[in-house]
């Protein structure tokens, strides 16, 4: 007996030194064998540390465990930098004697412990899922690859996990956070049953750009039948949760070829209101448990036939709310008496047998009651009957369904009727369309995070089958204030038709519109003085055609303010175009005309015009970004300038110019300014050993100036520097980078000993040989902030100093007589451009108001054409 102790006790104990030890002895060539995989099969950045990689037979004994901390694995090529998959821990469990024997790895099992899984499928197909790796030497190696790993996994596990998966070419999105999952099913077989339990806390769904699921949490428990052979699985016991909405499954689905076959049919089983009522937005949340309601509700429907990529099953979806009632605690009214039977099929699954109707909806308030019915046929081209009548009160409803993204409220008034078909809306056949009525809003609000809260006092809208005409509207969005009427047309067509424009015509009127609060909150402000809030770019719609004729006292946007902006906005095509705005900012006056364009978001551009009359230079400088870039010494100037200007350019993301893309040319007028304390200007004095001066006087200036290639050049001008004329030309790039020429005219003869004698060493000779006047040449390069000057060559009037008086003052009479006419030619450009622009302008409004007069008469003889045609037919169409 002992000897047998004795035996049974050492093999106890070499089974434990073989538990301990095994994993140590292979865990070098299960490294090996799993980066080997890795490298040879995998198209992806796969991050993890050999020292987070753990091996051990003890918790699944005889399967071997291995365990991966910070795995993550990051996309390449097109998905560079995205993370495809992440986990704070990856355990996979598989079987020890196929490693021992050297046999292809078998995959049991698999647990991850907080994986963060991100799938993303492009417009174009491609997929960031997509890693098998592609090469002639994997294609050529695929069976050898194949069988160095084989799955058969019977079991799996998630732990709170984020699952986002968006489907850009299906335009089709899921989201799943706190996500926990288990499933058990054994892959060796063919035929088998997979159970498995999925929660989540956060569970959303969108497809077609419309939310249908929003935040819920989510519970389904299923057993599924799975036959692999025939590609056929049958739902056994399966329940899916979202929030207290449960609704079972039963039936099958099949994918024998590329085709689904199905027949799925879904149910509730709890029928009380408040299971329902869970699932509307923000209801099921802090204090549901302690709303008081009643009624019942039934919901059922299938899914039969065959799924193709042109054909969809034959549907069914019925839902019948009878009697219902529901109250707060927070509030003193009930919403009572809601009924509501809704029916949508198709029998064959085609759209064009599709029925959508709404029967009986109506629910009350207080002495307020609201009723609406709808019958939607042909899901293709609609055909629609529909009304609504009553008032609805907002802020019962949204206490009751309170919810931290929105809150809203108000009185919404309707009496509207509805009937017509696509067809006729698309060919603007408004005799078959039948729709009038009216809606007024009075008092609503709606707030929601990050955005200023909307109000609108009142708001009266009239329909007819052409046309919503907004009688009034008065409101504010935040700190901005709006009163606007006009009408919008083409709006059936808008609501049926996702190509179709929204046209409109309106006036609008405000005291201040404060656009920064509009494009939502600002980021924290950098403790730098001079750096400014962080903007995003205004994208302009694509499905709209509106035609603004405004009047705003204040407009604040960015770092500007301007005052008394009136003119005509127009937003068309993704396109805004000012045709023309005029408004006051920057001590001055500005008429502006011109587009920015959003047609392509990655590169949005502008065009425009500007009349500027008499804007502060130190203002600008201090305000507009383009100046800073291209006219640094602005910094220095006093004085105001005016100037006829065109610019063009492309925009970035952060609504800046894109300064190497710009492009223009005008003239500038200054009637008087001054330049103080340029490092420029006193660099050139101290070279040339004459007075000393940090002041540039510019008095009647006109420049012409040119910005192409990143750089804003000018010809010639002149300046006093001092006592001294000087002429300028040359250009300063955006970067910072000048070349400028200056020539300053020297009179010697009325210059002291001091400067004669400096005057002398720069020429060589006795400078009263020289005549009464000479040139100074100074080349300028470097940057604005660290300017490079040089002394070029130094001449008389005649250009040799050994020239006489004679040929001096002929020489002068000619620069005189060149700097005149460039003046008269700068000054006749300035003419013919104004000359062109009033040219244009005029054209392009004769031809607006030739146009609206033909559209007018065309209407009125469409109008009576019709008439006429009422009057033969005895009211026939």
């Amino acid at each position: 007996m002992k000897k047998i102790l004795i035996i049974i006790g050492s093999i106890l104990a070499f089974l434990v030194i073989a538990i301990v030890l095994v994993p140590i002895i292979f865990k070098d060539r299960i490294i090996e064998a799993v980066q080997k995989e890795i490298n040879t099969s995998v198209n992806a950045t796969v991050n993890f540390e050999p020292e987070n990689v753990r091996i051990s037979l003890l918790p699944d004994f005889p399967n071997l465990t291995v365990g991966i901390k910070e795995l993550s694995v990051i996309g390449k090529e097109v998905f560079e930098g995205d993370t495809l998959f992440a986990a704070n821990d990856l355990s996979v469990e598989a079987d020890i004697v196929s490693i021992i024997k050297g046999e292809p790895i078998r995959i049991k099992g698999i647990i991850l412990d907080q994986p963060v899984i991100n799938i993303l499928v492009l417009e174009d197909g491609s997929a960031n899922y997509d890693i098998v790796a592609s090469s002639e030497e994997t294609d050529t190696t695929t069976t050898e690859q194949s069988e160095e790993m084989k799955i058969g996994i019977d079991h799996w596990e998630i732990t709170n996990g984020k699952v986002r998966y968006y489907d850009q070419a299906a335009d089709m999105a899921v989201s799943l956070i706190g996500l926990n999952h288990t499933g058990k099913g054994d892959f060796k077989q063919t035929v088998f049953d997979m159970v498995t339990k999925t929660t989540a806390d956060d569970f959303s769904f969108a497809y077609g750009g419309d939310v249908y699921v929003e935040h819920k949490t989510l519970n389904v428990e299923m057993i599924l039948g799975m036959d692999l052979d025939a590609m056929r699985f049958d739902f056994k016991e399966t329940t899916a949760q979202l929030n207290d909405f449960e609704l079972g499954f039963n039936g099958f689905f099949a994918m024998p070829t590329d085709d689904i076959e199905m027949d799925v049919n879904f149910f509730v089983d709890e029928t009380q209101f408040k299971s329902l009522l869970s699932l509307v937005p923000g209801m099921y949340s802090d204090g549901f448990e302690n709303l008081e309601t009643r009624g019942e509700f039934d919901f059922k429907g299938f899914v039969r036939g065959t799924y193709t990529e042109e054909k969809l099953p034959a549907f069914s979806v019925d839902l019948n709310v009878r009697d219902a009632f529901v109250k707060s605690p927070d509030v003193p009214l009930p919403i009572q008496n809601i009924n509501l039977d809704l029916m949508a099929k198709s029998e064959t699954g085609d759209l064009k047998d599709g029925v959508l109707q709404v029967k009986n909806f109506g629910l009350t308030i207080d002495q307020d009651k609201f009723t609406a019915n709808a019958v939607v046929n042909n899901f293709d081209a609609l055909i629609w009957d529909l009304n609504a009548q009553g008032a609805l009160n907002l802020d019962i409803v949204s206490k009751i369904t309170p919810t931290e993204d929105f809150n809203m409220g108000g009185i919404i008034r309707a009496d509207i009727n509805s009937k017509g078909n696509y067809a006729a809306v698309e060919q603007e056949d408004y005799e078959q369309l039948n729709t009038s009525g009216t809606l007024v809003l009075n008092n609503f609000f709606y707030s929601t995070a990050g955005m200023p809260d909307v109000k609108i006092g009142r708001a009266n809208m009239v329909f007819n089958p052409e046309f919503v005409e907004l009688s009034e509207m008065q409101g504010n969005f935040g700190k901005s204030d709006f009163a606007v009427n006009g009408k919008v047309s083409n709006y059936l067509a808008y609501i049926l038709n996702e190509e179709a424009k929204l046209v409109g015509q309106m006036t609008l009127s405000s005291k201040l519109l404060d656009i920064n609060e509009m494009m939502g909150p600002e980021e924290e402000e950098s403790t730098t003085p001079e750096d400014t809030t962080s903007m995003e770019l205004v994208v302009i719609p694509k499905d709209i055609d509106f035609t603004f004729e405004a009047t705003v006292q204040s407009i604040l946007y960015d770092n500007f303010n301007l005052k008394n902006a009136k003119g005509k906005m127009v937003i068309n095509n993704g396109i805004l175009t000012m045709d023309p705005m005029s408004f006051d900012m920057l001590g001055g006056q500005i008429l502006m005309s011109g587009t920015y364009n959003t047609q392509d978001e990655d590169n949005p551009k502008f065009a425009f015009n500007l009349d500027v009359e008499q804007l502060s230079i130190p203002e600008t400088f201090k305000n507009v970004v383009t100046v800073q870039k291209f006219v640094p010494v602005a910094e220095k100037l006093t004085g105001k300038f005016s100037t006829d200007f065109a610019i063009n350019g492309l925009m970035t993301q952060e609504m800046m110019p894109d300064f190497g893309t710009l492009t223009g040319s005008g003239i500038v007028k200054i009637a008087q300014a001054a330049i103080v304390d340029s490092k420029i200007i006193s660099g050139v004095t101290k070279l040339s050993n004459l007075d000393q001066t940090n002041t540039v006087n510019l008095k009647d200036l006109l420049m012409k100036a040119e910005i192409k290639d990143g750089k804003l050049s000018v010809q010639p001008f002149d300046v006093a520097i001092d006592k001294y004329k000087a002429t300028i030309d040359g250009w300063t790039a955006y970067d910072g980078s000048i070349l400028y020429n200056l020539k300053m005219n020297i009179p010697t003869g009325s210059m002291g000993t001091a400067a004669n004698q400096a005057l002398s060493g720069l020429l060589g000779t006795d400078v009263n040989a020289v005549g009464s006047n000479i040139n100074l040449n100074f080349n300028i390069g470097g940057t604005y902030d660290n300017p490079d000057i040089k002394l070029g060559k130094a001449t008389s009037e005649g250009g040799s100093v050994a020239g006489n008086v004679k040929s001096a003052v002929k020489d002068k009479v000619k620069e005189e007589a060149a700097a005149l006419k460039e003046e008269v030619n700068a000054k006749v450009e300035v003419a013919k451009d104004s000359a062109r622009a009033e040219a244009e302008r005029l054209k392009k409004k004769a031809e607006e108001e030739a146009k609206a007069k033909a559209e007018k008469e065309a209407e009125e003889l469409k109008k009576k054409a019709k008439n006429k045609l009422k009057d033969i037919f005895g009211g026939g169409k």
